[in-house]
């Protein structure tokens, strides 16, 4: 499966895409290395290039990025 990264305010296009990932896991661990080096935003859209639900990654004041599935009606 491949992976786009989108930052959260603008979905019209992937600030980066993946390889292939045989597991979720292996991409999330994916995305959360690139938003850790080279976010230059607070929120980032996580999500299969396929479709699937997506995913928000989120920097906290203090500088921790976590990752949190987003609801059906939020991910529309």
């Amino acid at each position: 499966m491949r992976y786009q990264l989108f930052r959260d305010n603008d979905h019209s296009k992937p600030v980066a895409q993946s390889d292939e990932f045989d597991s979720e896991y292996k991409a999330t661990e994916w995305a959360r290395a690139w938003v850790k080096s080279q976010g230059d935003h607070d929120r980032y859209r996580f999500q299969q290039i396929d479709g699937g639900r997506p995913m928000l990654f989120l920097r906290t004041v203090a500088g921790q990025w976590y990752g949190m599935p987003l609801a059906e009606e939020a991910a529309a």
